[in-house]
């Protein structure tokens, strides 16, 4: 049975320690020979790591993709001290055009040993990588070892243009969903569509992170609730959550505004700031949307924190907020879970009635100052650190006097300040359509960075739709 019809069972510890050798023993095979004793200790451990995994996995997928590196579908995890390494190791297949490596039962360290000098001797051309590095691969005789070359980009935006297409039905489908009467939920379609967010969430989470700055003004509602439920399983991974608890709670973010349906357009698009008796209409939406899902809860089997979500997402963690709870001390997971990214995309998008809008960083700072009262410490803190020091979708100046937008944050917390951006505009303010440049490289005479952020700035001041990027990656 193979990685791809059962779970791995690898554990983070296992993958970082074959990876990080896998990076030495290429790094040492450019410089030495292969009786140099260091390299021979070297290779010794790599390859006692890497039979324990294959006598239990059958074989071993490193894959590449963005800016990680995946073994057996567990996302390794590197800290500061290995983190220069994983960069050396992506490099390395990147400039060889290589996606993956997989290594099969069977693979012996003699095999492993010419397969590393195979890989490190070869020099880089200028075009054609994978073709010319692999030519003679075949007749170099590594049965047990395949190379898969990465994906061409045209393969690429073809996914970030599927990607962008399950973002928008999503869309759709709540909008059906809204529109309906009193016909029953379609919940089976509802998972499916959570499944395959869940899916490119894994693959790509920056470029969905990227669409959640898509706002569209005309259906705010089901916009907002599509990106709560992207920003919610993202979160939910993060803590750890399981597969069907993800499912669940993307089901549940996904629906969490089920109310809003049962509130006049007129009090919901209303184009200045709400009344007193407006404004408790509003709040009746929780109890609305718990009780629509509780009449479709014996139909379609929905679970119950669907229903607590609906019903809790605007209570505070010290129980203030609305609708007032009676005789409950804490509220669900999900519901905090919830609150938090529902605030988050609430208050970062622009309403005809609301004239200050806050930047994804300004939203984070008002939001940590509210920790403990309005919401979950621990939850917010976790988000806090997914959504980044420049979350996705930041304007950004670098010290270059270059301008660009944050495309894809730092995994490692010691460089959350250190993300990778898209230059946009030159230090003359020529608009441009720059590289996507990494903020981690360094210069190789001052060994300093060569580029750092010196401030961020308010796309709307500026007239910038940061959310075209992502959209025109998918076209």
């Amino acid at each position: 049975m193979t990685t791809q019809e059962r779970a791995s069972q690898i554990s983070q510890k296992e993958a970082l320690k074959i990876v990080v050798h896998l990076q030495v023993v290429l790094k040492l095979g450019k410089f030495y020979e292969p009786n140099n004793r260091i390299l021979q200790e070297q290779m010794e451990t790599l390859y006692s790591s890497m039979q324990t995994a294959l006598e239990r996995e059958d074989e071993i997928q490193i894959y590449v993709s963005q800016n990680s590196i995946s073994l057996n579908r567990v996302r390794v995890r590197f800290d500061f001290a290995t983190y220069h390494a994983s960069k050396f190791l992506l490099n390395a297949f990147q400039e060889r055009e290589i996606g993956s490596l997989i290594f099969y039962l069977g693979l012996t360290k003699e095999e492993l040993t010419r397969f590393m000098f195979f890989l490190a001797e070869k020099e880089i051309p200028k075009e054609d990588q994978f073709e010319q590095i692999f030519s003679d691969f075949e007749a170099a005789s590594f049965p047990h070892i395949l190379i898969e070359k990465i994906p061409p980009a045209e393969k690429v935006e073809t996914l970030d243009k599927a990607i962008a297409t399950m973002y928008f039905l999503g869309i759709y489908h709540l909008k059906e969903i809204f529109e309906q009467e009193d016909e029953a939920l379609n919940l089976n379609l509802t998972k499916r569509w959570v499944q395959s967010m869940f899916n490119h969430l894994a693959f790509d989470e920056s470029f969905l992170f990227g669409l959640t700055n898509v706002k569209n003004f005309d259906e705010y509602t089901l916009n907002h609730s599509v990106n709560v439920c992207l920003l919610a399983i993202a979160l939910g991974r993060r803590l750890g959550l399981s597969r069907p608890e993800l499912m669940e709670l993307g089901v549940s973010a996904l629906l969490h505004d089920l109310g809003k349906l049962e509130i006049p357009k007129d009090i919901l698009d209303k184009p200045a700031k709400l009344d007193a008796g407006e404004r408790a209409i509003i709040e009746t939406h929780p109890n609305l949307g718990a009780e629509k899902l509780i009449e479709q809860a014996s139909k379609r089997g929905i679970p119950d924190r669907v229903i607590q979500v609906a019903f809790e997402h605007h209570i505070n963690i010290d129980l203030s907020g609305y609708p007032k709870y009676v005789r409950r001390t804490s509220i669900n997971l999900f519901s905090k879970i919830v609150k938090i990214v529902d605030y988050f995309d609430a208050i970062t998008t622009k309403r005809v009635y609301r004239p200050k809008v806050f930047t994804r960083e300004e939203a984070l700072s008002l939001m940590l100052e509210k920790s403990g009262e309005e919401f979950d410490p621990l939850i917010l803190r976790t988000f806090a650190g997914m959504i980044g020091v420049y979350p996705i979708g930041s304007l950004v100046v670098l010290n270059t006097g270059d301008m660009g937008i944050v495309v894809e944050n730092n995994p490692l917390a010691s460089f959350a300040h250190k993300p990778k951006v898209k230059l946009i505009a030159d230090p003359q303010g020529n608009k441009m359509d720059g590289d996507i440049v990494d903020l981690t490289d360094l210069d190789p005479d001052t060994r300093r960075f060569k580029r750092t952020i010196i401030t961020s700035l308010d796309a709307d001041k500026y007239n910038i739709p940061v959310s075209d990027y992502f959209l025109l990656r998918a076209q």
